[in-house]
């Protein structure tokens, strides 16, 4: 029993996220965007899913990602945070 409530005060903390698909927006311009809830994550946390979403994505093709612009949304310890990455992927140098 005391390793349940445990478990659950862990869980709400920690909270949970997610990452969505690649979805392509234009040429060569793709979107993915990630959330994080519970108390405590950082922006820099959910922006990281979204980046390495995009740098598998393009490393697949043998590209490399570019950052083209992000969205976020929601309030630190009130609503789940939203990080909206659009990139492109371009030859490696």
């Amino acid at each position: 029993m005391r390793l349940s409530i445990t478990m659950i005060c862990l869980l709400a903390v920690v909270g949970c996220s997610s990452v969505s698909n690649v979805l392509p927006v234009g040429k060569n311009q793709f979107r993915v965007s990630s959330e994080m809830g519970g108390q405590f994550p950082s922006w820099s946390d959910v922006k990281e899913l979204s980046i390495n979403k995009g740098i598998e994505h393009c490393a697949s093709t043998g590209k490399i990602m570019e950052e083209i612009s992000w969205e976020t949304h929601g309030a630190r310890g009130w609503t789940p945070l939203n990080a909206e990455l659009t990139f492109k992927c371009v030859d490696s140098d």
